[in-house]
């Protein structure tokens, strides 16, 4: 379709898209998603560019996607940073970003082009995620009635190698992502002082959490486990702790992506979008084509999230199968304390995400539930970042530019459970070994 930039052909514009749309298993909800969205496109260009100018529809579909295309020849102008106010500007972002559409623009050749993409509509993630769980239960404790010969090839000749495998390309795909969407996250702020505000207040706000929940998990845990106070050896030698601060400062440019190394990886990704924020627009290239690969390494990690669920099932039919079942009846005291406290967690952080975000906990978990789901069934934050950031930007509103932020630097350095685990672990092994204990020990914990 070819037309000029009216009020009628909009709308005809509008209604042919529905129309094409129609009918190729794509949800109602996102045909109105990107009838609202085209039209705010033409009438950017129309208020830019004038009603007599021209505008190109085209449609099409591939590799399981359904594409429209708009076409505006003329001045370059992208209608997502149009020249008007900021705060239009961000509203508009949000508002596509709010809708879960995101479209690309780009200038090529004297023209300007929108594409919208839309995917089949697919059944709900945590449909097949529960699928996947139920079937690895069943499985698992099928297996166990095969001979040991037979569960040996299955598990450790096939099931555990594609495990490997595939986590290590999770690993090695989610370095790079980590490092990309933290660059441009820095680096879209616009300038140091926001950047600086930003970055002080999730830091100081993950740190003091951190130290509460240690704190606490502490106090609780000292009447639980019979702890033997006195004069432990190496209780004030701090240099453990000491070196794993020291450790966060890479060797070189390229051993945290070779060992999949988060905290050295976040670590360079802060001081690379620094830096392009201190010395400003001399960067816009080197910060356009840390967009353009975050966009390519998203777009891997979206084909491989697609075997989520086959992954979730292999490690839960991997630990049912297996006697690790049976290793972990034997924890006693210290299973007992790590669930207790992860429940307690999850209440309290339920509760408080509730109260931010002003809806309903069977609201909240309705949008996070396959990231939860991804996460507990894997124990890999690194499966779990692709669906987090999607939940966080697509279901529950969050802008963009915070997201991409404050997801993977939060994913990274803020890990209550694993803090908790941590001092818990620590508590039972003295407990177990009589290992004495001593007030420097506690507070190094």
């Amino acid at each position: 379709m070819t037309a000029t930039l009216t009020n009628e052909n909009i709308n005809i514009a509008c209604e042919e898209a529905e129309a094409f749309i129609t009918g190729r298993k794509v949800a109602t909800k996102e045909m109105l998603r990107v009838k609202l969205s085209m039209e705010e496109v033409l009438l950017t260009y129309q208020k830019a560019l004038g009603p007599d100018a021209e505008f190109i529809l085209d449609t099409g579909s591939g590799l399981g996607r359904t594409k429209l295309r708009l076409t505006v020849p003329g001045a370059m102008l992208d209608p997502f940073m149009s020249s008007g106010s900021s705060d239009e500007d961000a509203f508009m972002r949000d508002t596509l970003i709010r809708m879960g559409q995101m479209p690309r623009w780009r200038y090529k050749r004297g023209r300007n082009e929108v594409l919208f993409t839309l995917e089949k509509a697919r059944s709900p993630e945590w449909a097949h995620l529960l699928i996947a769980l139920v079937a690895a239960i069943v499985c698992g404790l099928l297996i166990r009635l095969f001979p040991g010969n037979v569960q040996t090839l299955l598990l450790d000749g096939i099931i555990s190698p594609l495990l490997q495998t595939f986590l290590g390309f999770l690993n090695a795909v989610a370095g790079p992502m980590v490092f990309l969407s933290v660059v441009w996250g820095i680096y879209s702020i616009g300038d140091t002082a926001t950047f600086s505000v930003m970055g002080k207040r999730l830091g100081l706000k993950f740190g003091l959490y951190l130290f509460l929940m240690s704190l606490v998990t502490g106090l609780a845990c000292i009447p639980i486990f019979s702890l033997n106070f006195g004069t432990a050896e190496g209780g004030g030698d701090f240099s453990s702790l000491y070196q794993m601060v020291l450790d966060i400062v890479p060797p070189n440019m390229f051993t945290p992506f070779s060992r999949g190394n988060t905290l050295q990886i976040l670590f360079l990704a802060i001081l690379a979008g620094i830096s392009m924020l201190v010395i400003g627009k001399e960067t816009q290239s080197v910060a356009d084509l840390s967009e353009q690969l975050g966009l390519i390494v998203n777009g891997i990690m979206h084909f491989v999230s697609r075997l989520i669920p086959a992954f979730v099932f292999g490690s839960l039919f991997n630990i049912i199968a297996s006697s690790a079942l049976d290793i972990a009846a034997t924890g006693g005291k210290f299973l007992v304390s790590a669930l207790l406290g992860s429940a307690l967690l999850l209440v309290l952080h339920t509760a408080a995400a509730c109260l931010r975000c002003r809806m309903s906990p069977l609201e909240l978990w309705k949008k996070t539930l396959s990231t939860f789901i991804i996460s507990i069934t894997t124990a890999s934050s690194s499966a779990a970042f692709s669906d987090n950031l999607n939940s966080c930007i697509e279901k529950l509103g969050i802008s963009k530019r915070l997201a991409n932020f404050g997801v993977p630097f939060g994913q990274t350095l803020y890990k209550p459970g694993v803090a908790m685990l941590f001092l818990v672990s620590a508590l039972s092994a003295a407990d177990n070994h009589q290992i004495p204990a001593s007030a420097t020990w506690l507070v190094t914990a």
